[in-house]
């Protein structure tokens, strides 16, 4: 429940730097998405995906629809998807 920590665990400052140059406008995406209400953003593994966590559903709808605003401002097309936190973890299946 400490959506701070969630936030700072996202500042990414070794790897990211040198990933998000590769991801046109990605500094543009997570600063719209941070200013929609967004705990964190960052890239997904080595990219180009890039994700968003918040603590509500409704701030979930407005970062989405900031960071797609934000890659359509520099004609780049992109799916969405919001979905919820597993939170019960991996499960063995037999």
């Amino acid at each position: 429940s400490d959506y701070k920590l969630i936030g700072r665990s996202l500042q990414d400052v070794i790897i990211e730097p040198i990933r998000s140059i590769l991801i046109p406008g990605y500094d543009e995406v997570k600063n719209s998405a941070i200013q929609a209400g967004a705990l964190g953003c960052s890239i997904s593994g080595s990219g180009p995906s890039i994700f968003a966590f918040s603590n509500s559903r409704n701030i979930a709808q407005n970062v989405s629809e900031a960071m797609s605003d934000a890659l359509n401002r520099i004609d780049i097309s992109s799916d969405i998807y919001i979905s919820q936190i597993n939170k019960t973890g991996p499960k063995v299946i037999e």
